[in-house]
């Protein structure tokens, strides 16, 4: 075990912040005003036309929309199209199983049968995790496809065939396709363009700090990070091109970021994040192929979130079935929650408390608001506050969120209809411990060294690209067509060895420093030969590739 003077790692955010903290808001009013307005004009429409159960289901389609916040305009369609048709037909099959469930349950069959909808539930937590993390995707995640299932289950009950679920879910799929799009119509303040202030601000914030007054790797590789998903999104939006303003701007942010690493000697804990000399824009995303096929290995985070996440949900939902609690699709995705950003045992126990904290405070104001007993009308508009809520403090605190989120599923599981609520608040709030409970004893103790395994082969996946690249850069020039493709991969394996290290430093620092050094110059070595402008018909120096194939050969 290295002494704790070894190398600095990165350390996770502290309980008190990461918990009780909520960031300023910033660009979050348009596209929480957006996922309001998605989901309230179709319920709007259909109870003026007397369909207010079919009306609430809208909203399952209309969540489509939060999956397009933060992609640029020319992506957008295309992220909104695809979780639209995600969403309609996992609400589909929710809708048919619990058709299935409710025939059985009315021919005198055992609740058991609930077991199915467990499974259901289970496989599309398992699927969109998968994918997700394999595609490195990021929030809101595979969590909503989860909720369609339940919902589509839920709603059957009230008397709604699975064929008009699937059609209400569409219908809200179109409403967050033509809202979520309405902001490509005047083109002001573009997504991409938001990404490139927020990360010059985040320079000049990192550049301000005063490195003897506490440790900065936090900070460093947080603007790091946005710098990064700048770059990727003026690569989305087809703007790298040196003239534009957007990547002057961006590569003066750029250099002035290694400038300030320069300053704090950070070259042993950054300059693997962003190579200092201003490098040029980061390449395009691998294809969707390169990325699925790269995960299906036992070692990889999508492989490690998926397993555990598939053992969690089926443990959570069988016990609530056994407990015959009424809704083991609540327990689902409470576990789904938990765990299905990976194996990160710190933030995933942050969300925990959040999870189990803000279930307890949704049903305070979820019985405020039921005891009201609000007619269609008013129900529809709680309910498009409550998502304008949500999307204001997803990102900020989820425990805050889930307020929100607890309160909005409760009112549209009720589908407008009022009883005795002390049962339901009740049974909701044991399953949400179970899952809370079973979500945290899964991320405790299944593969508890996982992240051990996660960063050992990204880092060994980062060698293996850069021998590839290496070997193309021996041949003559006529045979290196290649080469783009493979440094895209070598792009995008540098930053799953860059998460796979913050999973690891969070999980078991003593072990990470163990390996720190040599995951640092595997990085460095990468971003030495990325730095370098390599194309297929521009000679390489017999020197300097030399010296790159002898490194790769020591840490190979």
């Amino acid at each position: 075990m290295v002494a704790p003077e070894g190398p600095k790692i990165p350390s996770p955010a502290p309980a008190r912040s990461a918990l009780f903290g909520v960031p300023p808001a910033g660009r979050r009013l348009p596209g929480a005003v957006r996922a309001a307005v998605a989901f309230g004009a179709p319920a709007l429409v259909a109870v003026a036309l007397g369909h207010e159960q079919q009306g609430l289901m809208a909203a399952t389609g209309a969540l489509a929309v939060i999956f397009g916040e933060g992609q640029v305009y020319r992506r957008r369609v295309r992220v909104i199209g695809a979780a639209a048709l995600s969403l309609v037909l996992t609400a589909f099959a929710g809708g048919l199983t619990g058709e299935l469930i409710q025939t059985r349950l009315a021919a005198g069959g055992s609740h058991w049968w609930q077991l199915s909808l467990v499974v259901l539930m289970s496989a599309v937590a398992v699927a969109g995790t998968f994918v997700n993390s394999a595609l490195r995707l990021g929030p809101p995640g595979g969590f909503f496809f989860v909720l369609a299932a339940g919902v589509g289950a839920l709603i059957t009950g009230h008397g709604v065939p699975p064929g008009e679920v699937a059609l209400w879910t569409a219908i809200g799929g179109l409403s967050a396709l033509i809202v979520g799009m309405s902001a490509a119509l005047t083109r002001a303040d573009p997504p991409e363009q938001r990404a490139v202030t927020a990360a010059a601000a985040a320079v000049r914030d990192y550049a301000a700090l005063d490195p003897a007054a506490g440790d900065t790797i936090g900070a460093r590789y947080a603007t790091a990070m946005k710098v990064q998903t700048a770059w990727a999104l003026l690569d989305d939006a087809r703007r790298t091109d040196s003239t534009d303003g957007l990547v002057d701007e961006l590569t003066r942010a750029q250099r002035a970021f290694a400038g300030a690493l320069h300053r704090d000697n950070a070259a042993d804990n950054a300059s693997d994040l962003l190579f200092d000399t201003g490098r040029p824009a980061p390449t395009p995303r691998p294809t969707l192929r390169y990325r699925l096929l790269r995960s299906v290995s036992p070692d990889s985070h999508a492989a490690v979130s998926a397993n555990r996440i598939a053992i969690a949900t089926l443990l959570a939902g069988g016990l609530t079935v056994a407990l015959d609690l009424g809704r083991p699709d609540w327990a689902v995705v409470t576990v789904t929650v938990l765990l299905h950003q990976g194996p990160d045992r710190v933030r995933g126990t942050y969300r925990g408390v959040h999870r189990i904290g803000g279930t307890a405070l949704g049903l305070v104001l979820f019985t405020g608001l039921y005891a009201l007993e609000p007619g269609p009308w008013s129900l529809v508009l709680i309910l498009m506050t409550l998502q304008f809520a949500i999307e204001t403090f997803v990102a900020r605190n989820y425990g805050l969120a889930v307020v929100f989120i607890t309160a909005l599923a409760l009112l549209m599981g009720g589908g407008g209809q009022y009883g005795d609520m002390v049962p339901v608040v009740r049974d909701r709030l044991v399953e949400s411990a179970i899952g809370v409970l079973i979500g945290l004893a899964a991320l405790w103790s299944i593969d508890r060294r996982a992240h051990r395994r996660v960063l050992l082969r990204n880092d060994q996946r980062v060698l293996e690209a850069l021998g590839r690249l290496l070997r193309l850069l021996a041949l003559p020039a006529r045979q290196r067509t290649a080469l783009p493709e493979v440094r895209r991969e070598l792009e995008f394996e540098l930053m799953g060895s860059t998460l796979g290290a913050i999973d690891a430093a969070h999980n078991e620092p003593e072990w990470t420093r163990t390996h720190w050094i040599r995951h640092q110059r595997i990085r460095r070595l990468g971003h030495h030969v990325l730095a370098a402008d390599l194309y297929p018909d521009s000679p390489v120096d017999p020197g300097l590739l030399s010296g790159w194939s002898r490194n790769l050969a020591e840490l190979a």
